[in-house]
């Protein structure tokens, strides 16, 4: 396939870059929103929210590989348990609020939403913590691998 010459100069491929950059974290944080939200206000017939769940996880998917494929983690954070435990805190957190909501909406049972809150943010937690330390460890022989192929 012939590769299409850019009518861009240097400057303006920067601009397009950080358009493009904003606009796929608009859509990441807008999609999460989005079914977070249906799943709070009751919208719990999944074939009502697939879309955007299709389209999350895609996109979801799209950059943990690509960046793990090109040995990047983040422009701030380093891939250690400290790090790990702060985002699976987070994650595990907002999910149990959503869970605490669906459940007081539900069953209008406060104990039983606190609990169900408690069981789904140690459940995420774990998760989470897995998927960190694995993405981590990936991480790392993958950059072994790009820093060892620099040197030969």
């Amino acid at each position: 396939m012939k590769k299409m010459k850019s009518n861009l100069d240097e400057r303006q491929e920067l601009k397009l870059l950080k358009i493009q950059h904003y606009g796929c974290w608009l859509a990441f944080w807008g999609l999460l929103a989005d079914i977070l939200i249906q799943m709070i206000l009751g919208n719990m017939v999944f074939k009502n929210f697939i879309g955007e769940v299709i389209v999350f996880m895609s996109l979801v998917i799209y950059l943990v590989v690509a960046s793990l494929k090109e040995g990047i983690w983040d422009r701030k954070y380093k891939p250690n348990l400290k790090t790990n435990l702060l985002f699976s805190t987070i994650g595990a957190l907002v999910e149990g609020i959503v869970f605490f909501i669906i459940s007081y909406r539900d069953y209008q049972n406060l104990k039983g939403s606190i609990g169900i809150m408690i069981l789904i943010f140690f459940m995420m937690e774990i998760v989470c913590m897995i998927l960190f330390t694995v993405a981590g460890k990936i991480y790392k022989k993958r950059v072994h691998q790009l820093e060892d192929s620099n040197e030969e």
